[in-house]
């Protein structure tokens, strides 16, 4: 190792006051988290609408390992979120103190994690554990309900690499094969966690373990588990169509894998200007931008660092490597989802990152003497200060969707999702002109976005301009012939507003090939039929929705209504 000894620590203890300050302070940087609501971003999709998690039962355990949820195979995240639906229902503190119950768990691993690496050294692993838990660019992963996914991924990943320690140091194949069974739930938790093997493969390069085959043997059942995970979730983000949904031809992609490591490694150093979208960048053409094909120079940058440093440093081509490895799977060479990085993807390959900066700073701290170290003291106690106030304030950025989603629209004008999301909540709060305004000016960014139109429309439905609104969702079905939804929105507004009983009878139908069961929209048929006279129809459709609904008083009213009228 080349950590100088001088600067081994003393405090052999595992446990001390230190650990307790540690765990205390990143406490408090994400109090404000405890006061957040559900966003109306995954959040919605995984809790409020899921019926997965309020019933806990055999069936709906098969349910859940047997199922792909929003483009993931994770089973944990979604009994994390039964135990949760269990004790706080809709509750959202409740949530938000399980995510930062289960940082705090992360941030002691990380801590136990370089304890036992650096042989023992509490002031590193503390300061590595320190910047790991206040950095600004893990509140996503924290604040954000739905991103549950990091924080357990990440335990059992630490969990297993302390496990991997344990075993190298008293050679038990017990610790092996748990070691081998907390990989296997940090891959139920997260795809992500696929990276663990090579990880394994740094920590023996760290600890100068002798090369040999048994070196390469005992890593083989984690790498057959990464691959057939990783198949997975493929195979999951196929299913749902998240991989390139852009349509990004390979020769760009190759460009925006190393531009994301520029940009996580810039907001590692400098964590402002954060924002919970970044799209990818591009001209007003639609074309890709200059400076993206000198992106891969970042590489080039790498690999001269570390020959320059590997011999003499070896901390910082594990802390390089480390975050390369585990930033890797999220690069986009295959592009997946509609943004170019996240700050998501930083919680556990920051790691590496700030085990470089901590190192570094334990490492030339004793080489400075009287003012010079003063300074060095300042200048790292300033840096955590600073570190703490961004993360506190980002945290009350995440407090509610419309604030989440200003703070989009303030750093990414050009972000349509953050029109959309926004709008979607003002009408839901009956904030019509609001939700009117954000649909007119995400329309002036993308004219043919289908659900700009639905959102506008129900907007101008509800205050009563009629005309305007099914202008919208006849748009909205132009842009989108599949949006179901607007024909279903459509169909009310021909039968209640403007007698246009044929076309509303149309649109139930277009809507019902989608979603035959719907109850709401063979109801809306009943009327449209009843209505226009077609009473024998009507009355078909009344015993269909009776059939599914025995107790639907208002198809049964009118079905006596019906009955009634026949001679």
């Amino acid at each position: 190792m080349a950590i100088k000894k001088k600067i081994i620590s003393k405090e052999a203890n595992l446990l001390n006051w230190k650990v307790l300050l540690l765990i205390a302070v990143s406490f408090i940087a994400f109090i404000p988290s405890l006061n957040n609501e559900f966003v109306n971003w995954d959040d919605i999709v995984y809790i409020m609408n899921n019926d997965m998690i309020t019933t806990f039962s055999w069936a709906h355990l098969r349910q859940i390992f047997s199922t792909y949820f929003m483009g993931n195979y994770h089973p944990f995240i979604l009994l994390s979120f039964s135990l949760d639906f269990h004790f706080f229902k809709f509750d959202a503190p409740g949530y938000h103190f399980h995510n930062l119950v289960l940082h705090l768990l992360n941030t002691f691993l990380v801590y136990v994690f370089f304890f036992r690496l650096l042989n023992k050294n509490a002031n590193i692993a503390i300061t590595i554990a320190l910047l790991f838990a206040i950095h600004p660019m893990h509140v996503e992963s924290v604040s954000w309900v739905s991103e549950r996914k990091d924080l357990l991924y990440t335990a059992y990943f630490l969990l297993s690499l302390i496990a991997y320690l344990t075993y190298l140091r008293k050679e038990r194949a017990s610790y092996f094969i748990l070691a081998l069974l907390l990989f296997v739930f940090s891959l139920l938790s997260k795809a992500q966690a696929v990276t663990l093997p090579l990880v394994l493969l740094l920590v023996d390069y760290f600890l100068s373990r002798k090369f040999e085959w048994k070196i390469v043997f005992e890593k083989i059942p984690f790498f057959i588990l990464s691959l057939v995970f990783g198949i997975v979730a493929v195979f999951a983000q196929k299913a749902s169509s998240y991989i390139n949904p852009q349509g990004i031809p390979l020769s760009q992609s190759i460009f925006y894998a190393p531009y994301g490591i520029c940009v996580y490694l810039v907001k590692f150093l400098l964590p402002f200007y954060q924002t919970a979208v970044y799209n990818y960048p591009v001209t007003l053409h639609g074309s890709i931008p200059f400076y993206i094909y000198f992106s891969p120079v970042v590489f080039f940058v790498i690999a001269f660092a570390l020959l320059k440093t590997w011999k003499h440093h070896k901390y910082i081509t594990f802390g390089v490597l480390f975050f390369l490895v585990t930033v890797f799977p999220v690069l986009q060479f295959l592009p997946v989802g509609w943004a170019v990085v996240a700050e998501r993807y930083t919680y556990v390959p920051y790691i590496g990152l700030a085990a470089i900066a901590a190192i570094a700073f334990w490492e030339n701290r004793p080489l400075q003497a009287g003012r010079r170290r003063t300074i060095l003291d300042a200048s790292g106690l300033l840096i955590i200060l600073l570190l703490f106030i961004l993360t506190w304030n980002r945290n009350m950025v995440w407090k509610d969707s419309v604030s989440l989603w200003t703070d989009v629209m303030e750093k990414n004008p050009r972000c349509v999702s953050a029109y959309i999301n926004r709008a979607f909540i003002f009408n839901e709060n009956k904030r019509y002109d609001d939700a009117l305004k954000d649909c007119s000016d995400g329309l002036k960014i993308d004219s043919t976005n289908f659900t700009l139109y639905k959102n506008r429309g129900i907007a101008y439905g509800i205050i009563g301009k009629f005309d305007l609104a099914l202008a919208d969702y006849s748009s909205a079905i132009k842009n989108n012939p599949a949006d179901f939804d607007s024909y279903l929105y459509r169909g009310i507004l021909y039968t209640d507003k403007f007698a246009r009983h044929d076309s509303a009878i149309a649109d139930f139908k277009k809507y019902l090939s989608h979603s035959p069961g719907n109850l709401n929209a063979t109801f809306n048929l009943i009327v449209a039929n009843y209505n226009k006279g077609s009473y024998d129809s009507a009355r078909v459709y009344c015993l269909k929705v009776l059939r599914l609904n025995p107790g639907n008083e208002q198809a049964r009213q009118l079905l006596e209504k019906i009955d009634k009228l026949k001679p």
